[in-house]
């Protein structure tokens, strides 16, 4: 069974450091990326794309198009910045030699620091629907680790990579790891990307088959799940039982437009399968690289906006972070009123895809369990505050109420004079007490402010410091 068509995206996300987002911006440009607008015209997808922007523009509602279709440049927006490629390419397996050709790149910088770079990639036509889905498996592995991710190299303008990490740090984006935020001093060991899943880009893929081509389970399943070849080179698929395989299609698969048409979606990947003839082809794959990329881009970004949240106060100092709590809670309400809305298309395809991304990304859940932590860790060190106050109230009460009774002013005459040794002395026993409150009152005093002087700088010198990393 070959494809006719097959068009792949590959999701890569990234934590940039939004302090220096003009710098980010200017260097972009250096390297030949532009400022995506949604009137260019522009040719970022190959042959046989048609993109209607208008359409576009009245698929989301306008408070979700503001943010994600604005033209302007705004860290508040979803800036995107493109380029076209258009180089050849071969990826190597144990069993395929596989064409294709790199499209273009998108840099898709994000509010709250978040970035996804997008790849765009196109097989050869008339390529075997095995070595396709392959492909996918291999290409989308940032670094092999296990055996099933190990045995392909990809052939890129006279270069051999080992590693897809490789060829977008060398030769698509060699520029991108200057802006990547640094987690090691909240911990040595963590990667720079500690919110990434297994080190494996998110998929999106359009397949386009011959019109007899039968679409069934088992193909939405391996497609899904980019199941390629086995260790034999027969066709891969990661479950032997038809009850769970039916059951996972009915639970991941959008089936409106069936049996021409399917959209499977799945932590692996975002799969678009038909058979329909060429010129209804050109509709769904311009939707592929338009509505479906921007629906999957938003949700992406809040999977990993809350990933990056519960990252960040899973490695808080429970006794002294106080000040990041509160920058945290403050970023998930703004989060929450500015980006994070239940429906963001006006379409009844466009909510029901958008359910679906919600169910697999576990946004709702993500999104009520990183608000409960943080109001529930705010709550705890407001008490430990209040309770740290009401001791030192006590202190200072008693201190009070002592020196009320014995009357400071037994000794508060002589500071004001200069003290012989002799007359301190002679004190009786009740000025001695008067002295000794006085001082360790004065002390106190002095030891508070100088506290408190020491907590706020220290405050506004870590949040500076926070704001640059960031």
């Amino acid at each position: 069974m070959n494809t006719q068509k097959t068009h792949y995206v590959f999701y890569y996300p990234f934590n940039y450091r939004q302090y220096h987002f003009e710098k980010f911006e200017q260097l972009l440009k250096q390297h030949h990326f532009y400022h995506f607008k949604m009137d260019y015209e522009n040719d970022l997808y190959g042959t046989d794309v048609e993109i209607s922007h208008q359409l576009l523009k009245q698929f989301y509602y306008p408070f979700v198009e503001e943010k994600l279709l604005n033209d302007d440049v705004s860290h508040l927006h979803f800036n995107r910045y493109s380029k076209k490629i258009q180089e050849q390419g071969v990826m190597v397996t144990q069993f395929d030699e596989i064409p294709f050709t790199l499209l273009s790149t998108d840099i898709n910088l994000c509010p709250f620091g978040i970035g996804i770079a997008a790849l765009r990639i196109e097989l050869e036509e008339e390529i075997d629907i095995n070595a396709a889905i392959s492909f996918g498996h291999y290409f989308r592995v940032l670094q092999p680790k296990i055996d099933e991710e190990m045995g392909a190299t990809i052939h890129y303008e006279d270069f051999t990579f080992e590693n897809t990490e490789e060829l977008i740090f060398k030769k698509i984006a060699p520029f991108l790891e200057k802006f990547f935020v640094d987690y090691s001093a909240i911990h040595k060991n963590i990667s720079k990307i500690p919110f990434f899943e297994d080190e494996r880009m998110y998929v999106s893929a359009f397949f386009q088959f011959d019109e007899d081509t039968k679409i069934d389970e088992f193909l939405l399943y391996r497609a899904g799940q980019l199941n390629g070849r086995d260790s034999n080179g027969d066709p891969y698929i990661s479950s032997t039982n038809e009850e769970y395989i039916k059951r996972f299609i009915d639970e991941h698969t959008y089936q409106r437009w069936a049996p021409r048409f399917y959209t499977i979606t799945t932590l692996q990947g975002h799969i678009q399968l038909t058979n329909v003839d060429n010129e209804s082809m050109k509709k769904y794959l311009g939707s592929f690289h338009s509505i479906s990329y921007y629906t999957l881009l938003i949700h992406y970004f809040y999977k990993l906006m809350l990933l990056k949240l519960i990252f960040e106060h899973s490695e808080l100092k429970f006794s002294k972070d106080k000040d990041i709590v509160e920058e945290l809670i403050e970023q998930i309400t703004k989060f929450a009123s500015r980006y994070y809305f239940t429906e963001v298309s006006v379409r009844t395809e466009g909510k029901e895809i958008s359910n679906y991304f919600r169910k697999v990304f576990r946004i709702d859940g993500l999104y009520h369990e990183t608000k409960e932590t943080l109001e529930e860790l705010y709550r705890i060190q407001e008490d430990r505050s209040a309770d740290r106050l009401n001791k030192l109230i006590f202190i200072l009460t008693i201190f009070s109420m002592i020196s009320g009774i014995y009357g400071m002013n037994l000794v508060i005459e002589m500071l004001g004079e200069p003290i012989q040794l002799s007359d301190i002395v002679g004190f009786t026993l009740f000025e001695w007490i008067a002295l000794i409150l006085a001082m360790l009152g004065l002390f106190t005093m002095a030891a508070l402010i100088i506290n408190q002087l020491f907590n706020f700088t220290t405050s506004i010198y870590g949040k500076l410091q926070r704001k640059r990393q960031r």
